[in-house]
Parts: C-alpha cells; sequence; structure tokens
C-alpha cells in the first residue's frame, strides 16, 4: 500500500466517535460524530466524506494505507449482556466454582447483596482431571453420558463452548481433547482457557475465558461489517488495551476491553514526548463525561507501555487480558450532585449522555460540567446549539443557577461556594487515584508533568496540578480526540508467553535461549503474516524480553528486562531492588526465587511519526486581543478574566492566569498564579511557581473562613480521611509476605482521633473495624497509668490482648501515635491483620478445643516494637521465648509486623500532610464532626425503631440473649445482653471488643446514609453486656472461637431482634491446617439471610468477615492438598416469600500427613426464618477416609490426618423470609 494513500485513526466510544484522517500530504482532518449510526458504520461514513465517495459507490482501496480502530463493542456488550449463551466444560465438582468466585461481598454493609455475574448458561462435568504438576490422574476424560449430554444441548441450539480445567496453563492436553471432541459434535466456536491465558488462577482464567466466548461473536460481527465497508484488501488494525495494534484475525475480544484508554495513553507518551518532557514522569488524566482514566509513568519512553498488568477487573468479573496501568474513577464532567441527608455527594452515578447535565434542556441532573457552566469556568455561547427538543439551542444556564440555588439553600450555602466546593471534591477523589497508580505503587512524581485531555480535562488540570504537588500541565493541541491520535502514534505488536513455574538459576536461562529465538521468530512471522511487516523489517524491529519473577510462597510477580547474557545473580539485585521501592522491603534470604512467566515482545517499526502542526506563527502575542468574561475564582470570588481562542495562538504566546482558553472541544482554565504558553508542537504548555505540596497549603492568612458546619467541607474530609485510610491498606497489602493478609486481605487499616474513638476506616474486615478503638484507648490508659512509657513520635506499639481491645491472638494490631509539632499525640493510626501462625497448640493458631488464652499462641499488651525508627528486638525476642509453643513461621510474622508499620507509616504522612495543608484544629473538628454526623444518622434511625427481644442457641446450648430498648426522648438505644449464658470452659467466647463491633455493623447496615463507621454510631447506644458472660468474658478465657463464630451468631440474633433479617449462616467456617513446613488457614461462605423484597445471598461472605478464597490452582500448588468439590449446596436456603440463600459444598483431600482444626456452628441449631420463613439447613462436616468411608464430625474438631483423607464441608443456609405463596 502506497505510503501516500490516506490513514485513519479511529475511536468508537459509547456515545461518540472520534476519527482523525492523516491525508496524503500529512494534513490531519479531525471528526467528532455520534456513534449510533443507522445503516452504515459512523466511521466509515466520515471516512467516505473525506474521500468525496459518493452514496454506494465502492471504496478505492489503493486511497487507504490503513485503518487502525479502538472500540468499546465488546465492553459495551459485556456491560449489556448481550453475548452469546454459553456451554461450560468444567473438572468434575467445580461446576460452580466460577460462578462462586473468591466470595468476597461488593457491598460490605449492604443487606441484600446483588448477585455475583455468571455468563455460562449451562454447566457440564467432565470426569478427568489434572494435578498440580499437570500429570494426568487416573479418571478417563470423556465417556458416553457426557457426549449424549453434550449432544443434546448442541441439539437445543447452543453453538458456544468453553473448557476451563485445573491446571491447564501446565498442560492443555485435556482441554485440547475436549475442543477436538466437541468440533466432532458440531460445535462450532469452541473457546479453551488456556489459549486466553498462560497464567495460574482458574477462576479470573475461567472468567476469561466465558468473557471471550460471550462477546467475540458481537466485536467479529462489527469488525467484519467494517472490513467489508472498506474492501477485503484494506488493512484493519484493532486496538488492544496493551496499547498494541493487531489484525482481526487472531484477535481475542477480552484484549480489546480497554483499548480506547489504552489509546489515550499512547496518545499522551507520544505528546509529551514531542513538547520536550521525556525525561520525567508524565501522569495522565483523561477526563471525559462518565469516568476519569489516570496512569503514571517514570519517563515519556516507548519502555512504558510494554509494562503491563495481567489482571483487569469489570462487571464484577476478573479479567487476565494484558493492560496498560489504568486507573477509571466514577468522576466526570456528567457525574450527578445530590444532597445526601446535610451532605453534598458527587457521584459515582452519572447523568451519561441520556439525559446529560441539567444544562441540556433534557431533564437532567446537576452535574460537575453544570458547576463548570454556572461558574464561568464553561463559556455558554462556545457550546454548539444542538440541546432542546429540536437540537436547535445552547445550554440552559438559567435552570443551572435555579437548580444551584435550591440545592445551596437546602444545605445553607451559596451558591458558588456548592459550586466550587462540588468541584473540588471531584478533584480530589481524581488525584486520589493518581496518586493509587504512582505514590502507592514507589512513583517518585516531583518534577513530573500531567498530560490532560478528554472533552473535561482542561477545566480542571491546573487544580489537579496543585493538588499533587505539579507545577506542569501540558495539553496537547489533539488532547478532545487523544485516543484516536494515539492509534496513529502506536505500533503492531506480537507479545507472546510461556508459563514456567521454575526456580531462578543460571541452568534455566541457559535453557531459555532456545525458547527465546523459537519465541522471536514466531513473532516475527506473526506480523509479516498479519501485513505489518515490509521487506526486512526484521532488522528494525524491537524484540524485548522480560521474566515475571516473585518469592516462594508468594503470589505477587514483578516483571523484570532481561537478556540473554544476563546471570541469575543480576536478576536477583534487580528483583531485590524493585521490589523495594514497590513494596517497601525484601527478602534477604537463601531462598531461591521462582521464575513464573517468560514473555518475548517484537514490535514493529514505528510507521508514522507525528506530524508537524500549522499555527498562526505569524501573529505576535500582542496581536491577541482577547475577550472579557466573568470567572468565579475560588479565593477571588467573580473576577473579569481574558477569554482567548486556541486556534488563535501563535508558538510561543505566553498567557498569564486566571483566564480563559476556548478550542472546539472544551475550555481550558489558566488559574491564578499558572502561565500558559504554546509551544514548538502547538501544545499548551501550563507552567507554575514552586509546589512544594498541595495547593491548600497556604498561610492562615490566605486560607478564607471556614464553617465547621459547612457540608461541602465535611464531604471534602470524608473522602480525605478515606483516602489516607485506603492508602494504609494498599501499602499494608504491598507490602505483607504471607498469603493471608496479601491474598485473603484479612486485614483492617483505620484513623482514630486523640482519644482512640474511631474516625474512618478503609472497608476490609468488619470484626476489626469496630473494635480497634479499644486497643487504642487501652494504649491511652497504659500510657497513663505509668505502665507504658510516654509515647514519641515513630513508636509503633503490638496488641492482641483480647480482654482490653483484641478480638482474637491472630489478629494482631499495630498502633501508631502521630505528632503534629505537639507533646501528645494529635491523633491514632491502627493496622490489624489476621496472621497466618501465633504459636499456641494448633498450626495456625486456631485451635478447636483450647480451654485458656495461653493455650491459643502469642499474647501481646502494648508491646513497643518500634521507637525511633528501629524494631525493639530484644522485647519480641523475650515475649516469644516465654511461650511453651512460639509461632512456628517466625521470619514470616516478623515481616508481616513490619508491613503494618510501614502501613502506619502510610497514615501517619497522611494526616501530617492535611494538618500542613489545613491546621490541626479544623482537622480535629472534621473528625468530630464526621462522629457527630454519624451520632446524627443513627439518632434518626432509633426515631423509628421499636422496642424487642430476641433470643438464640447456639449449638453447644449456650443461649444468647438480647433486650432492646428505644428511649425517642433521649434518642437513646439500649442493648441489654442479660440473660446470654455465663463464659464457656471452651473457646466459644467472645471478647467484649467483638461484641461492640458486631453492634457498630449492625447498626452501620440498617442506616440508609452513606457514612464511615465510626465512633459516632455508637454515641447514641448503650450496652449492657454481665461481666463473665460469654458476651464479656474474664481472663484468661479461652477466646479463639468468640471473634470467629460467636460474632456471627450475634448478627443474627440483632438482626431477627430488628426484625430486618433472617439468619445467616452464622459462622465462618473456619478449616486451618497444616505441618512442619506450612500452615494454612481460610474462612468458607454460606447462604446469606433474606429480607422484605430480596434473597439471601448465595456463596458469599457475611456480615463480620469478607476475607477472600485461595484459588484451586494456588491452593493445589502450594500445599499437599486436592479440592474435589467446591459447589452450590441447591436447596439448603429456607423456604419463604424471599428465600435464604444456598451454602456452600467443599472437600479438600490431603496428600500428606497434616494436622487440622476445624471451628464451625450452625450444625445443630439451624439458621432461624423470619415472619413466617422457614429456617436454613444445617452445617455438616465430614471425615472421608482413603477406603472412602465417612464419619460425620462435630463442629469443633482437631484430627491428624493421613495422606489420602478428606474433609468434607457443608456450610448452612441462610433462613428465609416471610410465608411462602
Amino acid at each position: 500500500m502506497s505510503e501516500q494513500a490516506w490513514k485513519f485513526w479511529v475511536d468508537r466510544g459509547g456515545t461518540f466517535t472520534d476519527l482523525i484522517g492523516c491525508g496524503p500530504s500529512g494534513t490531519l482532518h479531525i471528526r467528532k460524530v455520534l456513534s449510533d449510526g443507522v445503516g452504515v458504520d459512523p466511521a466509515v461514513q466520515v471516512i467516505r466524506e473525506l474521500l468525496a465517495i459518493s452514496p454506494g459507490e465502492p471504496i478505492d482501496q489503493s486511497v487507504i494505507h490503513s485503518v487502525r480502530l479502538g472500540t468499546t463493542v465488546a465492553t459495551n456488550a459485556l456491560l449489556e449482556q448481550r453475548g452469546a449463551p454459553l456451554v461450560l466444560l468444567a473438572n468434575s465438582g467445580l461446576a460452580d466454582l466460577l460462578r462462586i468466585g473468591d466470595q468476597h461481598r461488593a457491598d460490605l454493609f449492604a443487606l441484600a447483596q446483588s448477585e455475583r455475574p455468571f455468563l455460562a448458561s449451562e454447566v457440564v462435568e467432565v470426569p478427568g482431571r489434572l494435578d498440580a504438576h499437570g500429570t494426568e490422574l487416573e479418571s478417563p476424560l470423556w465417556n458416553d453420558d457426557l457426549r449424549k449430554r453434550l449432544a443434546a444441548l448442541r441439539a437445543s441450539g447452543f453453538d458456544d463452548v468453553v473448557v476451563a480445567l485445573l491446571h491447564a496453563h501446565r498442560n492443555p492436553a485435556h482441554e485440547l481433547q475436549c475442543a477436538d471432541e466437541l468440533k466432532v459434535l458440531g460445535f462450532p466456536r469452541v473457546v479453551c482457557s488456556h489459549q486466553v491465558s498462560v497464567k495460574p488462577r482458574l477462576v479470573p482464567r475461567g472468567q476469561t475465558a466465558l468473557v471471550e466466548a460471550a462477546v467475540a461473536p458481537v466485536l467479529h460481527g462489527y469488525l467484519q461489517q467494517v472490513q467489508r465497508a472498506l474492501g477485503a484488501s484494506t488493512p484493519l488494525r484493532v486496538m488492544t488495551s496493551s496499547g498494541a495494534l493487531q489484525s482481526v484475525e487472531g484477535l481475542m475480544a477480552k484484549d480489546t476491553i480497554l483499548s480506547g484508554p489504552a489509546a489515550g495513553m499512547v496518545g499522551a507518551i507520544a505528546a509529551a514526548r514531542a513538547s520536550g518532557f521525556e525525561r520525567v514522569p508524565v501522569l495522565g488524566f483523561d477526563m471525559g463525561g462518565t469516568s476519569t482514566d489516570v496512569f503514571c509513568v517514570a519517563a515519556a519512553e516507548d519502555a512504558a507501555l510494554r509494562l503491563v498488568q495481567e489482571q483487569t477487573d469489570i462487571a464484577g468479573l476478573q479479567l487476565l487480558a494484558p493492560r496498560l496501568p489504568i486507573e477509571t474513577v466514577a468522576a466526570g464532567g456528567g457525574s450527578v450532585l445530590q444532597r445526601d441527608g446535610d451532605r453534598l455527594r458527587v457521584g459515582p452515578r452519572s447523568a451519561g449522555a441520556r439525559p446529560g447535565p441539567a444544562c441540556y434542556r433534557a431533564g437532567g441532573p446537576l452535574t460537575i460540567t453544570d458547576a463548570n457552566l454556572v461558574l464561568g469556568r464553561l463559556q455558554l455561547h462556545r457550546f454548539p446549539c444542538v440541546f432542546g427538543a429540536q437540537g436547535d439551542q445552547p445550554p440552559d444556564l438559567e435552570v443551572v443557577q435555579q437548580q444551584f440555588e435550591a440545592l445551596a439553600t437546602d444545605l445553607g450555602q451559596r451558591l458558588e461556594q456548592l459550586a466550587e466546593g462540588a468541584l473540588q471534591l471531584a478533584i480530589e477523589r481524581m488525584s486520589a487515584a493518581i496518586r493509587r497508580v504512582s505514590l502507592h505503587r514507589g512513583q517518585d512524581i516531583r518534577g513530573g508533568v500531567l498530560v490532560a485531555y478528554g472533552g473535561a480535562g482542561g477545566q480542571h488540570a491546573c487544580r489537579l496540578a496543585e493538588e499533587l504537588g505539579l507545577a506542569s500541565v501540558l495539553l496537547h493541541p489533539m488532547a478532545g480526540v487523544l485516543s484516536a491520535y494515539g492509534m496513529g502514534q502506536a505500533r503492531q505488536r506480537r507479545r507472546l508467553q510461556v508459563h514456567l513455574g521454575a526456580e531462578l538459576s543460571d541452568q534455566l536461562l541457559a535453557a531459555l535461549h532456545q525458547q527465546v529465538q523459537e519465541l522471536t521468530q514466531q513473532a516475527l512471522q506473526e506480523l509479516a503474516d498479519q501485513g505489518d511487516g515490509s521487506g526486512g523489517f526484521q532488522a528494525q524491529a524491537v524484540v524485548w524480553l522480560s521474566l515475571e519473577l516473585r518469592y516462594p510462597g508468594a503470589e505477587q510477580t514483578l516483571m523484570l528486562p532481561f537478556n540473554e547474557e544476563m546471570e541469575s545473580s543480576a536478576l536477583v539485585t534487580a528483583f531485590q531492588e524493585r521490589h523495594q521501592q514497590r513494596f517497601g522491603y525484601c527478602i534477604r534470604s537463601e531462598q531461591l526465587l521462582l521464575v513464573e512467566m517468560l514473555n518475548v515482545e517484537v514490535a514493529a517499526p514505528q510507521q508514522f511519526q507525528p506530524p508537524g502542526f500549522t499555527t498562526t506563527a505569524q501573529q505576535s502575542a500582542q496581536d491577541v486581543i482577547p475577550q472579557r468574561i466573568q470567572m468565579h475564582l475560588r479565593h477571588m470570588g467573580w473576577q473579569s478574566v481574558a477569554l482567548f481562542d486556541r486556534e488563535t495562538l501563535p508558538v510561543g504566546c505566553c498567557i498569564e492566569g486566571p483566564a480563559l482558553i476556548a478550542e472546539a472541544t472544551g475550555c481550558i482554565v489558566v488559574e491564578d498564579g499558572w502561565t500558559a504558553r504554546v509551544d514548538r508542537a502547538a501544545a499548551l504548555v501550563l507552567e507554575h511557581g514552586p509546589i512544594t505540596g498541595s495547593e491548600a497549603e497556604k498561610s492562615e492568612a490566605e486560607k478564607p473562613a471556614l464553617n465547621q458546619d459547612d457540608p461541602v467541607l465535611a464531604e471534602l474530609f470524608r473522602h480525605r480521611f478515606m483516602a489516607i485510610a485506603e492508602q494504609m491498606g494498599e501499602r499494608l497489602r504491598q507490602t505483607s509476605r504471607s498469603v493471608n493478609i496479601r491474598e485473603r486481605l484479612d486485614f483492617s487499616c483505620a484513623l482514630f482521633d486523640s482519644h482512640g474513638g474511631l474516625v474512618a476506616n478503609a472497608p476490609h474486615i468488619p470484626v476489626h473495624l469496630g473494635s480497634m478503638g479499644d486497643s487504642v484507648r487501652d494504649l491511652l490508659e497504659q500510657v497513663a497509668a505509668g505502665a507504658v512509657l510516654p509515647l514519641q513520635p515513630g513508636d509503633t506499639l503490638l496488641s492482641n490482648d483480647p480482654f482490653h481491645g483484641g478480638t482474637h491472638l491472630p489478629d494482631i494490631t499495630a498502633m501508631s501515635p502521630v505528632f503534629c509539632g505537639g507533646v501528645t499525640p494529635s491523633f491514632f493510626v491502627a493496622s490489624r491483620g489476621h496472621h497466618a501462625d501465633v504459636g499456641g497448640i494448633s498450626p495456625g493458631s486456631m485451635p478447636s478445643f483450647s480451654t485458656s488464652i495461653d493455650e491459643e499462641g502469642l499474647l501481646l499488651r502494648n508491646l513497643l516494637f518500634v521507637r525511633d525508627g528501629a524494631i525493639n528486638v530484644s522485647g519480641w525476642e523475650a515475649s516469644c521465648r516465654e511461650m511453651a509453643i512460639p509461632p512456628r513461621n517466625p521470619q514470616e510474622l516478623l515481616a508481616d509486623l513490619q508491613a503494618q508499620v510501614a502501613a502506619n507509616q502510610a497514615g501517619i504522612e497522611g494526616l501530617q500532610r492535611l494538618v500542613a495543608r489545613e491546621g490541626e484544629a479544623l482537622v480535629q473538628q472534621q473528625m468530630q464532626g464526621l462522629q457527630q454526623h454519624a451520632a446524627a444518622c443513627v439518632r434518626r434511625l432509633i426515631s423509628g425503631l421499636a422496642g424487642a427481644s430476641h433470643a438464640l442457641q447456639l449449638d453447644d446450648g449456650a443461649t444468647l440473649s438480647v433486650r432492646i430498648g428505644v428511649n425517642r426522648d433521649q434518642q437513646k438505644l439500649l442493648l441489654d445482653f442479660h440473660g446470654t449464658s455465663r463464659q464457656q470452659q471452651g473457646n466459644f467466647n467472645a471478647p467484649l471488643s467483638v461484641t461492640r463491633a458486631v453492634v457498630l455493623y449492625v447498626i452501620r447496615c440498617l442506616l440508609d446514609d452513606d457514612i464511615p463507621l465510626n465512633e459516632g454510631c455508637f454515641a447514641p447506644l448503650e450496652l449492657r453486656v454481665p461481666l463473665g458472660c460469654l458476651l464479656n468474658p474474664e481472663a484468661p478465657a479461652a477466646v479463639v472461637a468468640g471473634n470467629v463464630e460467636v460474632s456471627q451468631a450475634l448478627c443474627n440474633l440483632l438482626f431477627g431482634a430488628f426484625g430486618v433479617l433472617a439468619a445467616g449462616q452464622g459462622t465462618m467456617n473456619n478449616l486451618s491446617f497444616g505441618n512442619g513446613r506450612c500452615q494454612y488457614y481460610e474462612t468458607v461462605a454460606g447462604g446469606g439471610g433474606a429480607g422484605e423484597g430480596f434473597t439471601g445471598s448465595i456463596g458469599l461472605q457475611s456480615h463480620m468477615t469478607n476475607s477472600r478464597l485461595t484459588d484451586p490452582e494456588v491452593l493445589e500448588a502450594r500445599y499437599p492438598v486436592r479440592l474435589e468439590r467446591f459447589g452450590i449446596r441447591s436447596g439448603s436456603g429456607g423456604d419463604g416469600c424471599w428465600r435464604g440463600g444456598d451454602g456452600l459444598e467443599r472437600t479438600i483431600r490431603f496428600l500428606e500427613p497434616m494436622s487440622l482444626s476445624l471451628i464451625s456452628g450452625s450444625r445443630r441449631v439451624a439458621p432461624f426464618g423470619l415472619e413466617g420463613g422457614t429456617s436454613g439447613a444445617c452445617g455438616e462436616n465430614q471425615l472421608i477416609r482413603a477406603d472412602g468411608t465417612e464419619e460425620r464430625l462435630p463442629g469443633s474438631v482437631q484430627l491428624e490426618l493421613k495422606a489420602g483423607e478428606a474433609i468434607q464441608m457443608l456450610t448452612p443456609g441462610g433462613g428465609g423470609y416471610g410465608v411462602s405463596a
């Protein structure tokens, strides 16, 4: 194809299609059209118009060099569930695995949980399977019954089948055999999981295969339509989520899910490079109508486009689809502004394109776009007249002003104050997202440039840069269509992967030589076959090799560049350095690293260089005479500012802010203190003087007077506190070593006021969140009593004492004071993690029959762990030496405790930055205000409650009892637990801190208000819990089951007393096993209780836990076990007008001798129904011996298992609600 022919770059979005045509002379032609064209594809229609081809006339294919396309067709088909009906082939016993997923629930405090998406219409089990090494086990893969069932499904009309079998990433033989059999049976399309990814983890790999099979027919149907319209010989290339272009042949639909954002990142990096920012960090900011995409790379280099992430979460599914490291936040121009009680809420709901913002004249709600319009940051006369019933009117400013006035009056605000606050809320949400992709991953952004693009990017870029401490913003001349521009800058690439799963050694690296050569040649040939290589292109192609390495026992891999001359020692050094930067620690040990994956990527030569841009260079800056308009500025009010037309600005023109620059796709706000200049690439470079922090780091004199009751300010601080807690959680996840914390996410992080009152938390594990404040208060009491040394900056103390704020001994709380210049702490931060083993009589520290706290493991009360940045080694070792049976894996325990210290440090830094920015008095006021707001929400709830009483029996015969009293005059709620049984000889005793945590959780679930769980929720409550009962035991009672079992039963008791929710499974089904070399712990979900108007959840974690479940491929690879069955226990939910949720069935066989502990409830007493609904089924535990005989087990049991024996767990169903019709 002639290089002088037209080149077209298309970004087809859900609402608009952007197209750039590069003509034979290099001139760029830009078009933006609606995507919902009828008949002819809108991109094809624009191409025909640019080529001046009449309707019906065929396209002369010699005039088109190529068409590059990014499309949301596959994404929309997935989100709108327009995919093909599917049959899934799964291993015997695992038919429900992809439906269950990892068990966690998305909304922690919702009584009605949404059902997890599952794309298969029919599931068929195949009897054969592979072990963790990829070796075939004895049972045959196929039989006649299987063929008959599949033949019947084919006859009923199914065309598409997905095959997702265990360990296919190691050995695809079984999946390939299934595919062959299915083709014989007449199925036209078969997708195997090993074809969509060679990564371990069956759940995401299987879900990826389902997505591929569902949406591929839709995508390829669309692409074939486009290809026919363009002509069969016109080269058509599709942008993938990884930033690479691929031909239609061999393209996987799952790889296009984020193609538009990927093209935008490619374009942003190219724009930064063209404007001279190639050696500084580049932060991308693409703000659209519904959401904002952000990214951060160390430099504007091509290598930045190779550091892809392997997993994408979309529509509740985990996809193994390589993507560029882009994060999406639900904040865009269409984010809805609404009153939530006495607060202003921004998003996440969007007005969309229909009806759109209020100004669109279609009855839409107030949005961020309206806020910009009412403040003069968007100019009415710069909008096209495309609104109203006839599509011929400008936006409606009057209705926007009326709605803002009404909302401002409701919230006691001025119109401008409310609109400015809404913008600041959106900006801080976007800055938090950028921090997640930069600072939270160890990326230093100082001196970087913010590349702003998308329709709304220019309105917010300066303020966002100030939030991030950046002094440079870049707006490319095609910022409004930068994703389409990125198509033109992308390269054709082929990326091939091989799973290795081997120890790193010089011998392994030597053995990779031949494999690298073969994969490189294969990638080159595939590029040539799809027409992306001209003669001799191999010599100019770029080959990039990388290895993905990890520590033994860890899940997180790091990708490192690799060449065939490297020795293993160099890779070890590079890995340790990268790990230290990324996660804040590295392990100095003799353990060999594991090489998980080999990646070979080949990129064809760059075909298109950024063309020059025509500018009005003959004009001088003085020739540009701006208009004057009124615009509202945060600290200056309404001001007369200059309005420029971007297209009239000459190269070198410099504009002092405040000013407004209008362009075809929006407006650019040059804030006060900023300048804008046009560089040689026709890009706008906005620059600010030195910024040491964020915009709000002003002197007290510069700050406007603030009302602590300001609802906008309160919402801002709510987000700020939550963001700090979430940053702590992310730091802990990244820096931890254990599967329990890093993968199962069994941890929580929170902020506290100076008195130990909970302020805000990252929503992790409810039983942690409501109890950590008691630990902080106990620390303060011991300091006051002189039992603990006075606190200093840099201190971290450890506590897990269940009688002083702890829950059970595996849950260790790390507490750190936050000093802000005073001699006493201004605040506290804390993190609590469930550790895999803290010693005691049972591996995993979850003994079934402990009778004293001393038997359950390491007991700590305010141990000084870190002072002056150093670990108190002597104190720590002394605590461990005092134990009869110390922790079994002390190195991992110590590493995870250090991760908690790192998480606390992130919280300290976040609070200290906030104090430096806003002043300590205001931060403390807002903490108090957040707690008072929560208390007010609870008082409103109390006004609608009635007194009640309820009792619940546990499996061991003990009773939980509560009497609820309502004092409406004082707006107080009394919860009296007299009548509850005395503490038990065993370990089913819940410490008072656990009881408090359950009460807080239940009250939070009953609230309609979306507030963070905090101490204020407790203020209107009075608890009466008799000392010595099993909800307030005295030392030295054993408590390990009280935290995990009694807490669940207590939730059922309280929800039953309030009459809103039938009993959930009432247990966590705790299974722990171990020996001298490994320890493992998991909790298994069951059925949720039903309520009025909704059914109970199926196979989701409920109430006081929300930990994830380890993927079966990881479980079998790491531990000597085999997962034989994991499925839904159909019919176990109670009957009713709304049925209770079903429990699960789980069978694990042990391949070597193992100590096992099982703690579970609802084995004798069934989860109750409400209002005529029936009870859910009790749980059951079985020991299955090697000869197949079965033995019924009690709810709590300690066993020494032999090789070949198995444990089967049937988890309880939830109770039903209402009388069944």
